[in-house]
């Protein structure tokens, strides 16, 4: 089978997985497939998901850093960390992407060694939910930033509309 063989049979196979009723995340369609969570993203629906090079990093970081509410995720040895914040501004510094917060997440991200950046939207709990995906070079999820939610837990209507041209930047 060739490699355009493969997409658009994992294609194929990735749409019929969202039309299941049960939730799905990306790193459960990753696991069923026996691919990384990038090469789902690749094949999810245009409408559903877009990655771009991992070049973008400071673009993206910075527009996310006007999003008034956010939940940072990170997925480690089976543990899913989720922190509800604002995303903090950073900047590059000793081979790091040192984020500044003081009140939000902080820490130091290794931003050359994120290959590629997909924006996600994929149903949750039958909730609407919007995704920043970072990939490292073997295309897993290094960490994820998801758009934040009001009190009714619908997603806040000006970071839902910042998420989109945010996207259709790329």
């Amino acid at each position: 089978m060739s490699n355009c063989e493969a997409r658009t049979d994992l294609a194929a196979k990735v749409a019929e997985a969202l039309k299941e009723k049960k939730p799905v995340m990306l790193a459960s369609l990753a696991a069923q497939f026996g691919v990384a969570e990038k090469d789902i993203a690749e094949a999810m629906p245009e409408d559903m998901a877009k990655v771009i090079s991992g070049e973008h990093f400071e673009k993206v970081w910075e527009a996310l850093t006007a999003w008034e509410k956010a939940t940072f995720i990170v997925q480690h040895g089976g543990h899913i960390i989720e922190i509800k914040t604002r995303i903090a501004a950073g900047k590059f510094g000793h081979g790091y992407y040192n984020i500044m917060g003081k009140e939000a997440v902080g820490g130091h991200l290794k931003a050359d060694a994120i290959a590629h950046i997909g924006f996600l939207s994929m149903p949750f709990m039958g909730l609407e939910s919007h995704s920043v995906q970072f990939f490292d070079a073997d295309g897993h999820v290094a960490f994820s930033i998801y758009a934040g939610r009001g009190d009714d837990k619908k997603i806040l209507p000006e970071i839902r509309e910042s998420f989109f041209a945010l996207k259709a930047s790329f």
